[in-house]
């Protein structure tokens, strides 16, 4: 008994002794520590998130060929509000609805090629 009494007190003093040498670290280690770990996996090429190719061809289609509906629809309402049904089938009207269905198309046309070269350049 006195002899793990002994060991128990040598063991206190030796904490004592060992904690009032510790070194406390600075406040703001921890904050220059991470912002040093973020820099470097920034600068490591190929760490970041993956892009998400979109692959729906349809959920595309439905977006801009939708946007280009809804400025039909905004078009036409205009023109009937401000010129009559009358001028809804002069070639001045049909003109511009061909246009903006054109520029429209040009658009996806340009975007689906966009997606067919980023897939071509990513498998390689």
């Amino acid at each position: 008994m006195i002899d793990k009494y002994n060991k128990e007190r040598e063991d206190e003093k030796l904490r004592h002794i060992l904690s009032s040498t510790k070194i406390e670290a600075p406040e703001n280690l921890k904050h220059r520590i991470m912002r040093q770990v973020e820099a470097e996996y920034s600068l490591v090429p190929g760490s970041g998130k993956p892009i998400k190719e979109s692959g729906n061809i349809l959920k595309e289609m439905g977006t801009l060929f939708g946007t280009m509906y809804a400025v039909l629809a905004v078009l036409i309402a205009g023109a009937w509000f401000l010129f009559g049904q009358e001028f809804l089938l002069s070639p001045q009207f049909v003109g511009t609805m061909v246009l903006v269905a054109s520029i429209f198309s040009l658009l996806w046309l340009i975007s689906r090629l966009d997606s067919h070269l980023r897939e071509k350049k990513r498998i390689r």
